[in-house]
């Protein structure tokens, strides 16, 4: 698809600009001249241009009815002809702050080469407005569209970034410069760099992200933006007050938005069940591949073999191939041999922290995040089945009134996976979610292993 181009900037009459801002806001002229308390045939002649120098106090009604930032309130101003202290050329206007620009990649994305292309069709091939990629946090999303944000701006798109602010900052991480004060915890590493400065509007509130954007932007990526409440991004307002504009979202749960593409980011592929691996085979499913380029960092001699295929494979899946998982994995083999590794698995739960001991990104508290978004119903069922080995959408049906929603539900949240090519049209739940299930049963005053 070839780039979007940008067209030459002008000063805009005030006719055209006042339709461009009603067009933008999606209200008709009787609407407009309802809340600037205008008549609806005052509204038609400045329009028409038949009325080109309107009163300031009329502009001054306007603007506030449109809900104008002060850039775009001094634009209209401008336009009318309004008093000297407001006549300001275009051209002169302070430019709101820009965005920052995506991150590079942490690394080479491997495994997740399908879901890339994906991606990029839904907001280049089919024009999709709004894309969410939507997992649990470690499953890889930011890697994913930041992979995709660097090859769109190859391709001439103008991309912007946008981190809101997640949990407080921990091990000494760096804020992501821009309209957010740091990167959000879903990250699998902090891929973000700048002088931690916040700019003017870095509230995050939706009408800075507006001014920000402007005219300047055809994608904006938003990462993680799961906070709710006041200081969360408004995406419906936002791609209403910015038509030309497309936003790919991160987070835990879809928007449900009108228009809105989901695009869930499950687990990576695993091995299959045996007791005889052909390593060179092995080696190509994604979460060994994934697994096996960690290793080579912490410990460059790592190759697989088969005399250690067998543990890999175990290890991979046990982890069900979920992307930060694996990585912690590899990091704590420069402590524990993979084999001893796999032993203590499901005995120690500290090895789904982060090996260099913070504990902000535990694996068990993501996940425990994802499980308390989804419907209660939903909830109860996943209660259920976390541990039973394999399911089947019919074995929900004593549990829910709509067992396959019930099921399509906990996909998208990336809660449970199919079972496998071996046993099709089965289900299993993840293995952090077995852990937090037995986790969350221990009795009060028990001991909790590791």
């Amino acid at each position: 698809m070839p780039a979007p181009t940008e067209g030459a900037r002008e000063t805009a009459p005030f006719a055209e600009l006042l339709k461009r801002h009603r067009g933008r806001s999606g209200l008709t002229q009787q609407q407009l001249a309802d809340f600037a308390t205008l008549s609806v045939r005052a509204i038609r002649d400045l329009e028409s241009g038949r009325v080109r120098r309107p009163r300031r106090e009329s502009v001054g009604l306007l603007a506030d009815a449109l809900r104008l930032g002060d850039t775009e309130r001094l634009q209209l101003h401008a336009a009318g002809g309004s008093p000297a202290d407001l006549r300001v050329s275009l051209f002169e206007l302070p430019a709101p702050p820009a965005l920052p620009e995506p991150p590079a990649p942490p690394g080479a994305l491997v495994g997740r080469e399908a879901e890339l292309q994906v991606l990029l069709d839904q907001v280049t091939v089919h024009g999709h407005r709004l894309v969410s990629v939507v997992g649990i946090g470690g499953i890889g999303k930011t890697h994913l569209v930041l992979e995709a944000a660097q090859l769109l701006r190859a391709r001439g798109w103008r991309v912007g970034w946008h981190a809101p602010a997640g949990d407080p900052l921990c091990c000494g991480a760096i804020p992501a410069t821009g309209l957010g004060p740091n990167p959000h915890p879903n990250s699998g590493s902090n891929p973000n760099s700048g002088s931690g400065q916040r700019p003017p509007g870095a509230a995050g509130s939706t009408d800075d992200l507006v001014e920000a954007i402007g005219e300047r932007y055809d994608l904006l990526v938003i990462d993680g933006d799961d906070a709710p409440g006041p200081g969360g991004v408004d995406i419906g307002e936002l791609l209403r007050r910015r038509p030309g504009l497309r936003v790919v979202v991160t987070g835990l749960t879809p928007r449900h938005l009108p228009g809105e593409r989901v695009l869930p980011l499950t687990a990576m592929a695993v091995p299959e069940e045996t007791r005889d691996h052909d390593h060179a085979r092995l080696s190509e499913v994604a979460s060994v591949a994934l697994f096996l380029s960690h290793m080579r960092r912490s410990r460059p001699g790592f190759r697989l073999r088969q005399d250690n295929a067998h543990t890999v494979a175990g290890l991979c899946r046990w982890l069900d191939g979920v992307p930060r998982a694996l990585e912690y994995a590899a990091g704590w083999c420069l402590v524990y041999p993979p084999e001893l590794l796999l032993a203590r698995a499901g005995r120690d739960s500290s090895l789904l922290s982060s090996p260099a001991g913070c504990g902000c990104q535990d694996l068990l508290r993501s996940v425990a995040r994802s499980v308390g978004i989804v419907a209660e119903r939903h909830r109860r069922v996943l209660a259920e089945v976390a541990d039973r080995p394999y399911w089947t959408v019919a074995d929900l049906g004593h549990l829910v009134p709509d067992p396959a929603a019930a099921l399509h539900a906990l996909l998208v949240h990336g809660l449970v996976r199919p079972a496998g090519a071996r046993l099709p049209e089965h289900f299993t739940a993840l293995q952090l979610v077995r852990l937090l299930h037995g986790r969350d049963r221990v009795p009060t005053g028990v001991a909790r292993a590791g």
